[in-house]
Protein backbone atom coordinates (compact mmCIF):
# COMPACT_ATOMS: atom_id res chain seq x y z
CA UNK A 1 0.00 0.00 0.00
CA UNK A 2 1.45 3.47 -1.10
CA UNK A 3 0.19 6.75 0.74
CA UNK A 4 0.81 10.02 -1.26
CA UNK A 5 0.48 13.34 1.11
CA UNK A 6 -0.37 16.58 -0.35
CA UNK A 7 2.56 19.13 0.13
CA UNK A 8 0.61 22.04 -0.39
CA UNK A 9 -1.95 23.78 1.99
CA UNK A 10 -5.44 24.06 0.68
CA UNK A 11 -5.64 27.77 -0.54
CA UNK A 12 -7.65 30.00 1.57
CA UNK A 13 -8.66 33.51 1.62
CA UNK A 14 -6.27 35.60 3.06
CA UNK A 15 -7.68 37.88 6.02
CA UNK A 16 -7.53 41.55 6.40
CA UNK A 17 -3.96 41.20 8.62
CA UNK A 18 -2.51 38.98 6.25
CA UNK A 19 -3.12 41.36 3.22
CA UNK A 20 -2.02 44.29 5.47
CA UNK A 21 1.27 42.25 6.63
CA UNK A 22 2.30 41.05 3.34
CA UNK A 23 2.17 44.74 2.37
CA UNK A 24 5.06 45.48 4.98
CA UNK A 25 6.96 42.83 3.53
CA UNK A 26 6.78 43.83 -0.56
CA UNK A 27 7.98 47.21 0.99
CA UNK A 28 10.85 46.09 2.56
CA UNK A 29 11.33 42.99 -0.02
CA UNK A 30 9.80 43.69 -3.68
CA UNK A 31 8.64 40.99 -6.00
CA UNK A 32 9.97 40.44 -9.50
CA UNK A 33 11.03 37.45 -11.45
CA UNK A 34 14.32 36.22 -10.89
CA UNK A 35 15.39 37.35 -14.59
CA UNK A 36 14.52 41.09 -13.72
CA UNK A 37 16.42 40.35 -10.59
CA UNK A 38 19.69 38.54 -11.81
CA UNK A 39 19.66 41.43 -15.08
CA UNK A 40 19.75 44.16 -12.59
CA UNK A 41 22.27 42.43 -9.77
CA UNK A 42 24.64 40.78 -12.04
CA UNK A 43 27.27 43.33 -12.47
CA UNK A 44 27.34 44.34 -8.84
CA UNK A 45 27.92 40.75 -7.99
CA UNK A 46 30.70 40.32 -10.94
CA UNK A 47 32.72 42.85 -9.51
CA UNK A 48 32.36 41.69 -6.04
CA UNK A 49 33.73 37.93 -7.25
CA UNK A 50 36.66 39.96 -9.49
CA UNK A 51 37.46 41.83 -6.12
CA UNK A 52 37.51 38.43 -3.93
CA UNK A 53 39.52 36.43 -7.28
CA UNK A 54 36.57 34.12 -6.79
CA UNK A 55 36.29 33.35 -10.26
CA UNK A 56 32.47 33.47 -12.10
CA UNK A 57 29.24 33.30 -10.35
CA UNK A 58 26.84 30.65 -11.03
CA UNK A 59 23.69 31.64 -11.78
CA UNK A 60 21.42 28.62 -10.66
CA UNK A 61 19.34 29.43 -7.83
CA UNK A 62 17.70 27.70 -5.27
CA UNK A 63 14.96 28.65 -2.48
CA UNK A 64 16.70 27.35 1.21
CA UNK A 65 13.12 27.53 2.28
CA UNK A 66 11.90 24.67 -0.30
CA UNK A 67 14.89 23.31 -1.54
CA UNK A 68 13.65 23.72 -5.32
CA UNK A 69 15.11 25.47 -8.09
CA UNK A 70 14.25 29.28 -8.73
CA UNK A 71 13.55 29.50 -12.43
CA UNK A 72 13.82 32.46 -14.53
CA UNK A 73 10.08 33.15 -14.89
CA UNK A 74 8.96 32.78 -11.31
CA UNK A 75 8.70 35.61 -8.94
CA UNK A 76 10.69 35.87 -5.89
CA UNK A 77 11.03 38.26 -2.69
CA UNK A 78 14.66 39.52 -2.81
CA UNK A 79 16.30 40.60 0.60
CA UNK A 80 18.99 43.39 0.88
CA UNK A 81 21.64 40.27 1.53
CA UNK A 82 21.14 39.66 -2.24
CA UNK A 83 19.50 36.17 -1.32
CA UNK A 84 16.27 35.29 -3.00
CA UNK A 85 13.67 32.87 -2.36
CA UNK A 86 10.18 31.95 -4.19
CA UNK A 87 7.40 34.67 -3.83
CA UNK A 88 5.35 32.18 -1.59
CA UNK A 89 8.18 30.83 0.31
CA UNK A 90 9.36 34.03 1.88
CA UNK A 91 5.79 34.94 2.37
CA UNK A 92 5.01 31.63 4.57
CA UNK A 93 8.09 32.35 6.41
CA UNK A 94 7.38 35.82 6.86
CA UNK A 95 3.75 35.02 8.42
CA UNK A 96 5.06 32.65 10.54
CA UNK A 97 7.04 35.71 12.16
CA UNK A 98 10.31 34.79 10.49
CA UNK A 99 11.99 37.77 10.52
CA UNK A 100 14.98 37.21 9.52
CA UNK A 101 16.45 35.88 5.87
CA UNK A 102 16.64 32.12 6.02
CA UNK A 103 19.68 31.67 4.81
CA UNK A 104 22.16 34.32 6.48
CA UNK A 105 19.68 35.49 9.40
CA UNK A 106 20.30 39.07 8.54
CA UNK A 107 17.26 41.18 10.03
CA UNK A 108 15.37 42.55 6.51
CA UNK A 109 11.72 43.67 8.66
CA UNK A 110 11.61 44.86 12.26
CA UNK A 111 8.20 44.88 13.99
CA UNK A 112 6.87 47.94 15.08
CA UNK A 113 7.28 48.52 18.95
CA UNK A 114 4.48 49.53 20.53
CA UNK A 115 4.68 51.72 23.88
CA UNK A 116 4.83 49.10 27.03
CA UNK A 117 1.45 49.62 28.98
CA UNK A 118 2.07 47.24 31.78
CA UNK A 119 1.70 47.84 35.30
CA UNK A 120 5.25 47.68 36.48
CA UNK A 121 6.40 51.41 35.37
CA UNK A 122 6.03 53.41 37.86
CA UNK A 123 7.68 57.12 38.03
CA UNK A 124 9.24 57.68 41.23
Amino acid sequence: MTLFFNRHQRRREPNKGTVERLRKLDAVSPTRTLEEWWTRIKNQVDRFAADADAGSIDSQFTCAVCLDPVLGSQEIHELKCLHVFHKECLEKWFLQHHFNCPLCHRAYYFREQRPATSDWLWMV
